[in-house]
């Protein structure tokens, strides 16, 4: 782990909005302050809180398509005087059908001279079209229906491309959408991730925690390990539906194996944060993008999909080498390319080079 390299006092000013998908914004937030640099975030929430309890820089409460509320939001954050505005999956005029006022605030911003940023997240990008044909098991190929409609999708990125500075996806999967988005991998603050590792059990404890369970192939999951119990294999088994982050974190330390996903072909922060922690982890990782992008010729996961997830789960149940080595192989990947650190200064370095 690194510690933050010296950066110039207030080189820029940043706001992140209005979503902290996975803590991932305010992980990178928390980072730039440690550099010197005044960066903000700003949660939309009907709420006042995050739905799984990740900590908050600062909320403006209000639902969907309010945009009366997100209209005085843009006013306030336009007169905080910032450099960069970088928005996560939606700016601040936005709603889930791209209609309305959606969007309009990005030439209110160039026109004040900041730059825009924009990180897609997952599905805002990933559009049925594309991934089905990229993709052999897509989300969309087993039933999965996006809440966005695609050709207002289409519509939306277009808008985009006409305003935004820069934009960020976090991997090679995400950049098969948008060859031209800088890749900025997802990070953690490896401090706060000691690794625990794996120990030898009679009844390896597996735990699965889908943010989505039609993005994440939990039916599929679900069923293998009944199949399994039925064979009268020995394992415990638990699910975390949407639990709050600091109990679902207990549980990623008492388990033996950790279960992601088995559709998309990339790494969620939940593989990263089974890494981190030295457990073993199943997720479906497409080797074809992730070998090249780590630059590794055998990915550190139980590599699985629907039609493996059976067979992989009985052989890392039973066989505890295999646990151990995922274990560890992990850990020394996630330091490599998930430290939050060397993010943020590969972050500072892009930043410096759009103003």
């Amino acid at each position: 782990m690194s510690s933050p390299a010296p950066t110039p006092a207030a080189p820029f000013k940043v706001l992140m909005a209005p979503m902290n998908f996975a803590d991932q914004p305010m992980a990178l937030v928390r980072a730039l302050r440690r550099r010197g640099i005044e960066a903000n975030h700003l949660q939309y929430s009907a709420m006042g809180a995050h739905p799984l309890g990740y900590a908050l820089d600062r909320v403006a409460r209000l639902t969907n398509s309010d945009f009366g509320r997100q209209l005085e939001v843009l006013q306030e954050q336009l007169r905080s005087g910032f450099d960069i505005f970088h928005f996560w999956q939606r700016s601040l005029l936005y709603s889930t059908s791209l209609d309305g006022l959606t969007g309009l605030d990005l030439p209110i911003i160039k026109s004040r001279g900041a730059r825009l940023f924009h990180r897609f997240t997952g599905f805002d990008l990933r559009m049925a079209g594309a991934d089905l044909r990229l993709n052999p098991h897509s989300p969309f190929r087993y039933g999965y229906q996006s809440p966005f409609d695609e050709r207002a999708q289409h519509a939306y990125i277009a808008m985009l491309r006409d305003y935004v500075d820069r934009f960020f996806v976090q991997d090679p999967e995400m950049g098969q959408f948008m060859p031209e988005a800088h890749i900025l991998p997802r990070g953690l603050e490896l401090s706060a991730w000691e690794p625990v590792g794996v120990a030898p059990t009679l009844r390896p404890l597996v735990v699965h925690a889908p943010s989505n369970g039609e993005v994440k192939g939990s039916a599929f999951v679900v069923r293998a390990l009944d199949t399994l119990r039925h064979e009268g294999l020995a394992f415990d088994f638990k699910l975390l539906d949407r639990v709050p982050h600091a109990e679902a974190r207990e549980w990623y330390r008492r388990a033996d194996i950790i279960v992601d996903q088995l559709l998309i072909g990339a790494t969620g922060v939940l593989t990263l944060e089974a890494w981190a922690l030295a457990k073993p982890c199943v997720t479906y990782l497409r080797r074809d993008l992730f070998e090249p992008f780590y630059g590794v010729s055998e990915l550190p996961v139980a590599n699985a999909t629907p039609d493996t997830i059976e067979d992989t789960l009985r052989r890392l149940i039973r066989d505890f080498a295999w646990r151990e080595e995922l274990a560890r192989s992990g850990r020394a990947l996630v330091e490599r390319h998930h430290d939050i650190e060397h993010i943020a200064d590969r972050y500072v370095a892009l930043c410096h080079a759009s103003l």
